[in-house]
């Protein structure tokens, strides 16, 4: 019998949605635990043990294994899943340079994010969804507290926004230059297409369809400018969903 899987997940965390990509991709089930950051920090680090650095998020636990890396679920998901790999050994060096790329531009991206919600109400007051909506308002110190302990958490400047979009945009231009003479990176479907693809969140979001989020979050996390430079890569995204992540996800 298959040990039963859960998936501990951050919604708009690009990280949750790789991990949740490659489960998907192979058809293994699984349960998700929505993760709240700081409230939720103490059972993070039960889970993750004393032994690394910083609790983050996604991790998995499937029967006696606790994954606690967005790359190491892929390797679970190839490992136990059906289809083709999503990290094939001859590719795995070049897949793990897209990954590292990813992982630092969309940390330069999730500092533009947080700096954008601190001073938005109404995406404070999305975070608040457990509050009635005329009390959410009245809220949003409580928002801004637990935001900026998620910037120190993760070491976030919040006043080097062009800095920021200079690395987000660094990464982009490579991305594009990867993909002129495929629609794959690695030639064919493979984790560094869902690395990269989850960089695009923080220039324009994800329809509802895969990742419901309000206006005030949609807002923050839509970068116009860069969205305005590179809408072939959101196309490629969209593409990228309708055919590889739709069918797998459960999506009409």
């Amino acid at each position: 019998m298959a040990a039963a899987r859960t998936l501990v997940a951050l919604n708009v965390s690009p990280w949750s949605e790789r991990a949740k990509w490659a489960l998907d991709h192979h058809g293994l089930a699984y349960e998700v635990v929505p993760h709240m950051p700081v409230l939720g920090e103490r059972r993070l680090r039960r889970l993750v043990g004393p032994d690394k650095p910083r609790a983050t998020v996604p991790v998995l636990l499937a029967g006696a294994e606790v994954i606690s890396e967005s790359w190491d679920i892929a390797v679970y998901a190839d490992r136990e899943g059906e289809g083709s790999k999503l990290i094939p050994t001859e590719h795995k060096a070049a897949i793990r340079d897209w990954c590292a790329l990813a992982d630092s531009a969309s940390n330069a991206a999730r500092g533009l994010v947080v700096a954008a919600t601190l001073a938005s109400g109404p995406a404070l007051d999305e975070q608040a969804l457990f509050a009635p909506a005329w009390l959410r308002p009245a809220l949003r110190p409580v928002g801004r507290l637990a935001t900026r302990a998620f910037a120190r958490k993760y070491a976030l400047r919040l006043d080097d926004g062009d800095a920021q979009t200079s690395a987000v945009r660094a990464a982009l231009e490579r991305l594009r230059g990867g993909l002129a003479a495929s629609r794959y990176l690695q030639g064919a479907f493979s984790y560094a297409d869902i690395a990269m693809a989850g960089l695009l969140q923080a220039i324009v979001p994800l329809d509802d369809r895969y990742l419901k989020i309000g206006p005030g979050t949609r807002a923050v996390w839509t970068h116009r400018a860069l969205a305005t430079e590179f809408p072939d890569l959101v196309s490629w995204r969209d593409r990228l969903y309708e055919g590889s992540r739709a069918a797998r996800a459960g999506v009409a």
